[in-house]
């Protein structure tokens, strides 16, 4: 990720949590909750990529869908936001880089990743290191924002675009962060590209899920032995 990106992350982090809150109107929680119900079973060892304050990495364990998490994200200050929500826990955390994962080959059952493939540099190199550290046949869980395709979608983002600013510049000090997060949707993949580039970059058996009308889409597939 560029640098602006990891700064802009850490100015934001103290409001992150309040700010998502507000612009989803709570029903991030929702979704996150619909995404988890892909997951099979209740994997060993579970990596949480982009893990940010740490929302997903605590409802998977609150759900029964990982046995452990270790959160991964490319920016210390919002691991430091969150590490008060997973005291005692047993979430562990690191810094690292999505395409220069700091992990073994084959270290984790399944991986998930939370509104954080976006901010990638390089999407498809992202998947091949998540790829690369899950073990054969490990699953692989996105939650992501993908580009508007239909009317409903195109509507909605072209309203956040507006509001979304305006909340970030009120509550966090940061508008341009916020304008960040619309910009970004809108120069990402569409749903029917993030199904072929999981595809193209060895994963199978995809599922998907969505929420608010396509707003908010899951995607769970498994590493190809």
């Amino acid at each position: 990720m560029s640098q602006s990106v990891k700064q802009m992350f850490g100015r934001i982090a103290c409001r992150y949590d309040l700010l998502n809150r507000l612009l989803s109107a709570r029903r991030d929680v929702g979704w996150r909750s619909k995404a988890l119900a892909l997951i099979d079973g209740r994997p060993e060892r579970v990596l949480d990529l982009a893990c940010g304050t740490f929302d997903l990495a605590l409802q998977a364990l609150a759900a029964g869908k990982a046995a452990s998490v270790h959160g991964c994200d490319f920016s210390h200050p919002m691991l430091v936001a969150g590490r008060g929500k997973i005291a005692g826990r047993g979430i562990s955390a690191t810094v690292g880089d999505a395409l220069a994962l700091p992990y073994a080959d084959g270290s984790f059952d399944a991986a998930m990743c939370a509104y954080g493939w976006r901010n990638f540099d390089d999407p498809a190199a992202a998947l091949r290191e998540l790829r690369r550290v899950l073990v054969p046949d490990g699953q692989l869980l996105i939650l992501e924002f993908f580009r508007p395709s239909t009317l409903w979608t195109r509507t909605f983002y072209a309203t956040f675009g507006r509001i979304a600013p305006l909340a970030g510049a009120l509550i966090a000090r940061d508008a341009g962060a916020y304008r960040y997060l619309h910009d970004s949707v809108q120069g990402f993949l569409d749903p029917d590209q993030a199904r072929d580039l999981l595809t193209a970059q060895g994963f199978t058996g995809l599922r998907a899920s969505t929420c608010f009308g396509g707003v908010s889409h899951a995607l769970w597939a498994r590493r190809s032995p």
